[in-house]
């Protein structure tokens, strides 16, 4: 009866996830949310060098190096897109197995499963179609914290399943997976406080054991796989440009003259910084980028002093608590509907399920759950202040904090429902109906955002079409046009990505990024010289090197920088592409 059981569930959250997969595909096309994730897919193809690459900068070494030997393997096959798909479903199946595991009663699995399918389509919806490694990320951690409260004693595998999801979530995105690691630790000690037994103590103290181990040896690994002096340059390069890009600004140069006197930065070389084309420019190391970093910080301090800067983001923070208007567009303007709406309606019903009063009600029971709650939202105030006051909180970082405060939500409703089906369900009924409310809006948000990505490609593909059709030449991309066609974009247009599953094409790719996270890496400098060039600065001046950007932008900024270089050069125009690109070639005069 047990085995018919276990295979129940399991079919039951199997066909949930199917059904979830044929309706997500149903309404749109998959895509790579953002350019970052087709750098890092390039990379591991070994479209970027030619060769299938461990070192992916963004992700850990581990994990970089497996996927890398699967492109190895078969070489046509989008193995880094496939990855990711995996891991979204993979992590939805595990919670729904899991949630209707511990269901006792159909109705009451079939409540669990309803919720799951509903949340993951009206809620999560266009995360599935727009992939990005961080919300990934934050997917397999939520379904983490999921399984641990589901846990049962000599019952189940959960906690080394939730080892392997740790483990692989900060192997994909470590910051992300640091970022939400206070709530699994707090899903952790609920596992503990619901039920006070000394055996559980020790179970939840050797998976926290377990985990920390296991971040620490995937950590060295990395370190030790990017010791060279090489990649601990370009390592602390990338942090520089992290803090000044993602976390600060680049200060007005007119305004700020004698700043950059004092570090040596020409306004051709601030223009560089502007426009992130910073790789034509050896001179721009990390040192640079610190400073610049560190005299904006000053900047800002200054002008919006900490204690003000503080309440502004408390002042946010509280708004977005009870902002329910529904989502516009994709991403911006950001909206947290209907996440804030179901996170709040699952508060109030872990709450009511504690507090109404039952025969086998204790006064202790109630104060532990009414404890844990302000312990979770304590936890996830927290985070939402760091994420604002750091001025980083696009929806691939806050959708998997509301993802995860939902389940670890979810899991004690199950947990409470096991001995009290009163509230519980009914919870989880209104929140699948919530859920269900929202897929209307999920729905125009998608085909949205499909058709704008739909207009995207008109261009781009025409672009890498260009590129292939010309493979004796060298393109180096402005790194803004790789980004947007800017004042070229058609009406409705939106920034580049690339499709998943389609146009694929592993090979070395004859062009290159001007500036980016990639740039000044031990990778960018075996592209160059793969393609016969020792710097971008040299490289563009021969006759197999050209300039793409958008056609409405000037390109005085390059004519400008050689001249500070002592060289005078003509920046004629070539060739153009899908009507919004300039080929352009720069020679000395």
């Amino acid at each position: 009866m047990k085995k018919i059981s276990i295979k129940s569930n399991f079919i039951y959250s199997l066909v949930l996830v199917l059904v979830v997969i044929l309706f997500m595909g149903f309404v749109g096309d998959y895509f790579f949310d953002l350019n970052d994730d087709v750098l890092m897919k390039d990379l591991l193809s070994g479209a970027y060098t030619g060769t299938p690459e461990g070192h992916n900068i963004q992700m850990l070494y581990p994990i970089s190096a497996v996927i890398s030997l699967f492109y190895r393997v078969i070489r046509g096959a989008d193995w880094y897109g496939i990855f990711l798909c995996i891991c979204q479903y993979l992590s939805v199946f595990a919670v729904a197995y899991a949630g209707t595991k511990a269901c006792t009663k159909n109705g009451q699995k079939i409540t669990v499963s309803l919720f799951v399918l509903l949340f993951s389509i009206g809620v999560i919806g266009s995360h599935f179609l727009f992939v990005q490694y961080t919300f990934t990320c934050g997917m397999m951690s939520a379904a983490a914290a999921f399984l641990i409260l589901m846990h049962e004693k000599d019952k189940d595998k959960y906690f080394e399943a939730t080892l392997g999801l740790i483990f692989i979530a900060f192997l994909l995105r470590s910051e992300m997976l640091l970022l939400t690691l206070p709530m699994v630790c707090v899903a952790i000690f609920i596992r503990w406080a619901l039920e006070i037994k000394k055996e559980v103590f020790m179970d939840c103290l050797k998976l926290f054991g377990a985990m920390i181990t296991a971040l620490v040896i995937a950590f060295v690994i990395h370190q030790y796989a990017f010791s060279s002096p090489e990649w601990k340059e370009y390592t602390g390069f990338f942090d520089a440009r992290t803090e000044l890009y993602d976390y600060q600004y680049i200060p007005d140069y007119e305004e700020n003259k004698d700043f950059y006197d004092k570090i040596g930065l020409d306004k051709s070389e601030y223009m560089l910084l502007v426009n992130y084309n910073f790789g034509l420019d050896d001179k721009i190391d990390a040192d640079v980028l610190n400073e610049v970093a560190s005299y904006a910080d000053k900047l800002r301090t200054d002008e919006v002093p900490l204690s003000e800067h503080s309440s502004q983001a408390l002042s946010e923070y509280m708004y977005r608590l009870h902002n329910f208007s529904a989502q516009k567009s994709y991403q911006y303007p950001m909206s947290d509907y209907p996440w804030n709406l179901i996170v709040i309606v699952l508060y109030l019903g872990v709450l009511l399920s504690y507090l109404i009063p039952r025969q086998d009600s204790s006064s202790k029971e109630s104060l532990r759950a009414t404890g844990l709650l302000i312990l979770i939202f304590l936890c996830r105030s927290s985070l939402w202040l760091y994420i604002i006051m750091g001025r980083r909180d696009p929806i691939r970082i806050t959708h998997p904090l509301y993802l995860i405060e939902t389940v670890i939500l979810l899991g004690m409703l199950i947990k409470r429902a096991q001995k009290s089906t009163f509230v519980p369900y009914k919870i989880m009924i209104l929140a699948a109906v919530l859920s269900l409310l929202a897929i209307p809006n999920q729905m125009k948000v998608i085909e949205e955002e499909q058709q704008a990505r739909t207009l995207m490609r008109s261009h781009y593909d025409a672009l890498y079409d260009y590129f292939a059709d010309n493979k004796d030449n060298f393109y180096f991309i402005d790194v803004y046009t790789s980004v947007s066609c800017g004042e070229d974009m058609l009406d409705g247009e939106t920034s580049f990505s690339e499709k998943l599953f389609d146009r694929i094409d592993n090979s070395y790719a004859n062009h290159d990024l001007m500036g980016g996270w990639g740039a000044k890496s031990p990778l960018t400098q075996k592209k160059l010289s793969k393609a016969g060039f020792a710097d971008m600065e040299s490289a563009l001046l021969t006759d197999k090197a050209y300039v793409v950007q958008n056609k409405s932008e000037s390109t005085d900024w390059i004519s400008d920088y050689y001249r500070y270089k002592g060289i005078e050069v003509t920046v004629e125009p070539k060739d153009t592409v899908a009507d919004a690109f300039t080929v352009y070639a720069v020679r000395q005069k």
